[in-house]
């Protein structure tokens, strides 16, 4: 496992290490399926692993139980706020990686692999942590994440200038999963009252900053640049999570 990051992360690194990187825009995190019956066990072992080798003047780390969807059950786990060159100097430590080793031997049925993302902060609006949020990954057709782009920053412009309670994060997927193209759109959520229809709408705050004209090529232009999309709800696990200083 830690050879294939290894191999994933070089290439990686050397693409981005020519362009200086200013913010902390890189993610990565993926799914386990556990054992029936063993889901109690593997909180606390990953709670204790959290507590005594990812506090906050170490490695971050989150997890999130999956609420929704095809995935509902297992546990998404991954780190957050980085720079690329951050993988690079992470430390390989025995100890770490055997007790680890040993939580997933003895609890993790299936995992899905390590997927790397970069957060959009022009297409990023008021992100911010949260205990929930609902995540829907978009798989883009060829040529045409910019295109989705465009509209989410255009998006997140209106909502700074109806001054929009909202808050949503934006990642490009760079590796891992079914594909490349994967355009991830996190909507940050306080409660499950957030599911519901916000105000002003969309539309509403659209209309109000471009007009009911550009709003309707931009909604023909969205559901014209992806093939298909997933959507699922997760709340984090604050125990098996890096807690803030």
């Amino acid at each position: 496992m830690i050879k294939r990051i290894v191999g994933i992360l070089i290439p990686l690194i050397t693409c981005t290490a020519l362009v200086a990187q200013a913010d902390p825009i890189v993610a990565s995190g993926g799914y386990s399926k556990i054992y029936k019956g063993k889901e109690a066990s593997f909180e606390k072992a990953v709670s204790s692993h959290v507590a005594e080798w990812h506090g906050p003047d170490q490695w971050p780390t989150f997890a999130a139980i999956v609420m929704s969807g095809p995935r509902s059950g297992q546990y998404f786990m991954g780190t957050s706020n980085h720079y690329w060159k951050d993988y690079a100097d992470r430390k390989s430590i025995k100890s770490h990686n055997n007790e680890w080793k040993k939580i997933v031997d003895k609890h993790v049925e299936e995992q899905s692999g390590m997927a790397f993302f970069e957060k959009r902060l022009e297409a990023s609006y008021n992100d911010r942590s949260a205990p929930m949020w609902e995540a829907v990954s978009y798989y883009t057709k060829p040529g045409q994440r910019g295109t989705m782009l465009e509209i989410l920053r255009k998006g997140a412009d209106a909502n700074r200038r109806v001054r929009f309670k909202g808050s949503t994060g934006v990642y490009s997927q760079i590796s891992g999963g079914e594909q490349d193209g994967i355009l991830l759109v996190i909507s940050r959520m306080d409660s499950m009252a957030d599911m519901a229809v916000p105000s002003p709408t969309i539309k509403e705050r659209w209309v109000k900053v471009y007009g009911e004209e550009v709003f309707n090529q931009a909604v023909k232009d969205w559901y014209d640049s992806f093939t298909k999309s997933e959507s699922e709800i997760l709340k984090v696990i604050p125990e098996m999570t890096t807690q803030s200083n």
